[in-house]
C-alpha cells in the first residue's frame, strides 16, 4: 500500500551542524519546527543527500533519526536513510555483507524510534554474486531489507548512481512487486525517463517520488505522486500549490506553480548554506555550519555564499512564496 505522505512536497532536510562538523540537536530541531510551520510538507527526510548523507556513521544516523522522530511526534511522519555506511569512493567500497549488515540493523533501529519509513540508496557495494546480473543483486538487497522491518522501504536513485545500478523499466517493477518496498525517490529531471518508469509502473501499488522538483508537473501528469529536491524545503508551498492545484484540476494553476518553483531553483545559490542563514535572520537556532565535502566523491564542493547573492535571492523567494 502507497503510504498516505506520499504525496506532494517532502522536505529532503538540511543537517544542522556545528564549527566541528558534529550534529546539532538543537539546530535539528528548528529546521524542522520551521517545515511543520510552513504546513506545506507530507513528511520529513532525514539523513538524505541534501543532508549529506555520505558523511555519516552509524552513531550520527542514530541521534539524528532519534532527534527527528522524538521533535516530530505527532506532527510529521519521518523518512529515514538507513542505508550502511559508505562514504562513496568507489575505489574503497565496503564490504558488501559487513554493509548489508549495517543497513538491516540501522533500518530496524529507526523503526524502532518511531520512523514511518526506512529510506535506501541503490545498493552500490552490493555485488552481484556468481550468476547473478546487477538487477538480481538489487532485487536480493531490497528483499532483505523489506524482510527485516515492518515500515515501508523507499528506494532512492540519487545524482551520480552508477549505470549498472540504476533501473530500467523492468527492474522498477521488479523492485515495485517486492512485499513492503512502497516506493521509490528517481533523481532525474528527464521527461522521457520518469514517463518510462512511470507507464510500466501503471497499476501497481507503488508511490513514484519526483527527485527533481523542476520535472514534478510532468511527473504528476505521468504517475507521480510527490517530490523531493531542495525547493520541498526552502519552498514547500510552491510544489504543494502544483500538487494540488493539479489534483483540482486547475491545470493553467499548476503551471504557474511550475513555473515559480523552476525559477526559484535556476535563481537559488548555494541553497544550504541559504536556507540556514534565512532562518537564523527569522529568528531560529540555526548556526550557518556543513560538514565539509573536500575530497567526497558524491558532489563537488559547494561554492560559498557571499552577501551579495543572499541578498539577491532572498526577495526571490519571499515574493514567490508571499503568492502561496
Amino acid at each position: 500500500m502507497i503510504p498516505d505522505f506520499v504525496q506532494g512536497a517532502i522536505a529532503p532536510v538540511f543537517t544542522a551542524c556545528n564549527q566541528d562538523g558534529s550534529l546539532d540537536d538543537d539546530g535539528q530541531r528548528a529546521i524542522l519546527d520551521y517545515l511543520i510551520e510552513t504546513q506545506a510538507v507530507s513528511a520529513c527526510f532525514v539523513r538524505c543527500g541534501l543532508g549529506q548523507l555520505f558523511t555519516f556513521d552509524e552513531a550520527d544516523t542514530r541521534q539524528l533519526v532519534k532527534t527527528a522522530c522524538e521533535h516530530l511526534d505527532g506532527k510529521l511522519p519521518v523518512l529515514a536513510g538507513a542505508m550502511g555506511i559508505w562514504d562513496r569512493n568507489r575505489d574503497a567500497m565496503p564490504d558488501g555483507a559487513v554493509y548489508l549488515n549495517q543497513a538491516v540493523e540501522l533500518s530496524k533501529y529507526a523503526e524502532g524510534v518511531g520512523v514511518a519509513a526506512v529510506v535506501h540508496t541503490m545498493p552500490e557495494p552490493m555485488r552481484p554474486a556468481a550468476g547473478q546480473t546487477f538487477a538480481d543483486a538489487i532485487v536480493d538487497y531490497f528483499q532483505a531489507i523489506a524482510g527485516a522491518v515492518g515500515v515501508p522501504v523507499l528506494i532512492y536513485q540519487n545524482p551520480g548512481t552508477a549505470e549498472a545500478y540504476c533501473v530500467d523499466e523492468e527492474l522498477v517493477c521488479r523492485l515495485a512487486d517486492i512485499p513492503g518496498v512502497a516506493g521509490m525517490k528517481l533523481s532525474s529531471a528527464s521527461a522521457e525517463y520518469i514517463f518510462n518508469l512511470t507507464y510500466a509502473l501503471k497499476g501497481k501499488d507503488f508511490g513514484f517520488i519526483v527527485g527533481a522538483e523542476t520535472a514534478f508537473l510532468a511527473g504528476l501528469v505521468t504517475g507521480a505522486r510527490a517530490c523531493i529536491g531542495q525547493g520541498a524545503t526552502i519552498n514547500p508551498q510552491t510544489i504543494k500549490a502544483v500538487s494540488d492545484r493539479y489534483a483540482a484540476g486547475d491545470l493553467q494553476g499548476a503551471i504557474e506553480a511550475q513555473y515559480s518553483t523552476n525559477m526559484l531553483v535556476q535563481k537559488a545559490p548555494n541553497c544550504v548554506a541559504f536556507f540556514k542563514r534565512w532562518l537564523a535572520e527569522k529568528g531560529y537556532n540555526v548556526q550557518p555550519y556543513s560538514r565539509s565535502m573536500s575530497g567526497n566523491s558524491y558532489a563537488e564542493a559547494r561554492k560559498e555564499l557571499s552577501q551579495e547573492e543572499y541578498d539577491a535571492f532572498k526577495p526571490i523567494l519571499e515574493a514567490e512564496l508571499a503568492k502561496y
